[in-house]
């Protein structure tokens, strides 16, 4: 287990490869802007870039998966996309049985369950995604720390400037995870643009529990949150809140995974 972890003396285990620490706390709930509810959330891990088609081919080669199409973009560093909720479950089971730890998910169909003790990887919940996206619950409207969307740093469509964008490059697919390099205070990458991110929780409009909130117990559509290549800055807000059904794949959807602390 300990080979899991970058270890700063022989006894301490620290921050698991390619995550960092996102220390808990209590901040307003804001999706959409409407809510403004204090929540808290507990220490957890996330990692600092989006899940790339390498790390998802594996899975799909060890696990005989069919392998979600590129859009002829290219692969490799990329962020997967054309994959649904539920094939993103499914590769955080695999990396977690592949490093020894316990799955997080119980999957029977199409019935998911979590078990959120377990220390293996999962998807974020939608107040740790916001949580982190805001560095830590600030008051911040992108999830690099910005106020104005720049396409230097976030990829989104800069065709046209609005009162929250500059006019910049429209690239018009998704680049390499962390390219732009302009990481948040936390030191995660694209959390605004790139490619939208599956979060674990069913879709709803009622104002969420205070304590380590997890969406409802069912539902119909599953959250995702950031934006992508594919629409103007208005959407990857740290505020802005889209859901899908989760057998749905498009080619701006990918995903980032958590791990409790």
């Amino acid at each position: 287990l300990l080979a899991n972890f970058d270890l700063f003396d022989d006894d301490t285990p620290k921050i698991p490869s390619k995550m960092v620490l996102i220390p808990g706390g209590s901040f307003r709930w804001s999706p959409d802007g409407k809510s403004n509810q204090p929540v808290a959330v507990a220490d957890f891990y996330l990692s600092k870039m989006e899940v790339t088609f390498a790390e998802y081919d594996d899975f799909c080669t060890e696990t005989g998966c069919v392998k979600p199409g590129d859009e002829r973009w290219g692969r490799g560093n990329r962020p997967v996309i054309n994959i649904s909720w539920y094939d993103a479950v499914a590769f955080c089971n695999w990396k977690s049985s592949k490093e020894g730890l316990t799955p997080c998910y119980t999957i029977k169909a199409e019935i998911v369950t979590c078990n959120w003790k377990a220390n293996g990887y999962r998807l974020p919940t939608e107040a740790e995604w916001e949580y982190a996206a805001r560095e830590g619950g600030r008051k911040v409207r992108f999830g690099n720390g910005q106020e104005i969307a720049d396409a230097r740093f976030i990829n989104f469509d800069a065709s046209r400037s609005s009162d929250i964008s500059s006019t910049g490059t429209y690239r018009g697919k998704t680049v390499p995870v962390g390219t732009l390099n302009k990481p948040n205070a936390l030191g995660l990458h694209d959390m605004s643009g790139n490619v939208w991110e599956w979060c674990w929780d069913w879709y709803s409009q009622d104002v969420p529990a205070t304590e380590n909130p997890k969406g409802p117990a069912t539902g119909t559509r599953k959250v995702y949150r950031g934006g992508s290549w594919f629409q103007p800055a208005s959407y990857a807000t740290t505020d802005r809140r889209e859901a899908e059904i989760p057998n749905r794949t498009m080619h701006h959807i990918g995903f980032r995974i958590a791990r409790n602390k």
